[in-house]
């Protein structure tokens, strides 16, 4: 058997002597090898290798061989017309190299002088070359979690998502444990390797375990009510993401959305100045936790006897003080009952910022009732109200604001036996049932009455 030098397009000319004769390996890839100038004959095709097996999306090369008369035989991949019977499967350029574009089986021919040869090829599904796991790296506090993700890239060139059929594990499970999710839980302070893996091929990313964070903010109460004046502590606590909690009270940043309802010294310790709502906020570590506050306006309560200043011979005085716990003048509303609780006279009276005023028991509270006839025995309310939205102090209308204390004279007896005893009105909360009816029964007053009804406000500031 003869082997020619494998055809070249060069132009350089191959030639062997062979008993006695000149053998012409050709100077073209598509030349014929002739002996003593006559052309061979081809008589046969070969392809090595007989069989071709390869995965997706590799590429692997046939070998076409020419055997000629006399044995000669001569490489003849370039020259061949190359084909495939499936090409959905495998394709073949014109070189004889194979590729594999589909799983299943074909067929791929050489074709060269009226010749041609076959050989079967078998492509696999393609191999997994790696897996990258994402994040990395990344970076958790203790207590949260960290979701990974791995996606496997294929000899096709495709990428496929492996995240849920990978195999998960942790190289530091104490610093931080993975889940057959890939969900890695943050343990403890540290770094760890998680690693995914499918077959023999692993992938793997960095997981930085930080301290803890504040995730959460919560102040406590979540809600109050607060008398006008009343003082009392917020708390704010801080979850952090490891299940802990922490005292922020005196390192939060504490405000109020209304301020002018609330006073906050010191953190977290409100005083109430004036009846209404707010909304109390605290923020710490980039959050902000709310608590609601009301302030419940205030009203100053006591009783009289019109029958002891008249049986004594001296009146008894009512002492109403403005002390300046909201700057500004106050409208002191004042609302008298007899005993069996019905409205005789209603009337405002201003008191100055840290003012007072004095009014007369017989001449001032009971001399006008609506109906004509003097209480023995009653009440006294008194509410605080605000002059800006109400400048002519009518006791028909409230805005409860501020404080106003009371102070009222008892006289007993009668002769040299006279007694007189001081006592402070009583302060409440001021329901906001009460204060309908308190302007209701006052404003009905005020319609009806003619003129009765209505006290005088006596003399002071």
């Amino acid at each position: 058997m003869i082997t020619c030098p494998a055809a070249r397009a060069s132009g350089v000319v191959s030639l062997l002597v062979i008993s006695g004769l000149f053998l012409n390996c050709g100077t073209g890839p598509r030349s014929t090898p002739q002996l003593g100038g006559t052309p061979l004959k081809l008589t046969q095709i070969t392809l090595a290798p007989t069989t071709l097996a390869l995965t997706k999306g590799a590429t692997l090369q046939f070998t076409a061989t020419g055997v000629y008369e006399h044995g000669v035989i001569r490489d003849i991949s370039v020259s061949a017309t190359w084909q495939t019977s499936l090409p959905a499967i495998a394709v073949v350029d014109s070189q004889g190299n194979v590729t594999g574009v589909g799983v299943g089986a074909s067929q791929v021919s050489a074709t060269y002088q009226g010749l041609t040869a076959s050989a079967p090829v078998n492509v696999a599904p393609p191999v997994l070359l790696g897996i990258t796991v994402s994040p990395n790296p990344s970076s958790v506090p203790v207590g949260e979690s960290e979701q990974f993700t791995a996606v496997g890239s294929f000899s096709d060139g495709s990428l496929l998502d492996l995240t849920q059929s990978a195999a998960w594990s942790s190289s530091g499970p104490a610093i931080a444990s993975v889940s057959p999710a890939a969900a890695a839980v943050a343990n403890a302070i540290g770094t760890t390797s998680i690693s995914a893996t499918s077959g023999a091929v692993t992938g793997f990313a960095s997981l930085t375990v930080t301290p803890p964070v504040v995730t959460a903010l919560n102040i406590s109460p979540t809600a109050l009510s607060v008398v006008l004046g009343g003082s009392r502590q917020f708390r704010v606590v801080a979850t952090l993401s490891d299940g802990t909690t922490q005292d922020m009270t005196g390192t939060a940043a504490w405000s109020l959305i209304q301020p002018r309802i609330a006073s906050m010294p010191r953190g977290g310790f409100i005083t109430a100045m004036r009846a209404g709502s707010t909304t109390i906020l605290a923020q710490a570590n980039g959050l902000t936790a709310s608590a609601a506050l009301t302030v419940t306006p205030l009203m100053a309560v006591n009783y009289f006897s019109r029958a002891g200043a008249l049986s004594s011979g001296v009146d008894g005085t009512i002492q109403l003080v403005n002390p300046g716990l909201t700057s500004g003048d106050l409208c002191a509303m004042v609302y008298v009952f007899d005993r069996n609780q019905e409205l005789n006279e209603c009337c405002g009276c201003s008191v100055s910022d840290s003012g007072l005023r004095t009014l007369s028991l017989l001449n001032d509270l009971t001399a006008n009732p609506l109906t004509g006839k003097s209480p023995t025995t009653g009440s006294i309310k008194v509410v605080a109200s605000d002059p800006a939205q109400n400048p002519l102090c009518d006791a028909s209308s409230l805005a409860p604001a501020g404080e106003i204390l009371g102070w009222e004279t008892h006289p007993q007896g009668s002769g040299d036996a006279v007694q007189v005893t001081e006592t402070s009105f009583d302060v409440v909360p001021l329901s906001a049932v009460e204060a309908a009816v308190l302007v209701n029964e006052c404003s009905f007053v005020e319609q009806l009455g003619s003129g009765k009804g209505i006290c005088s406000c006596g003399f002071g500031n």
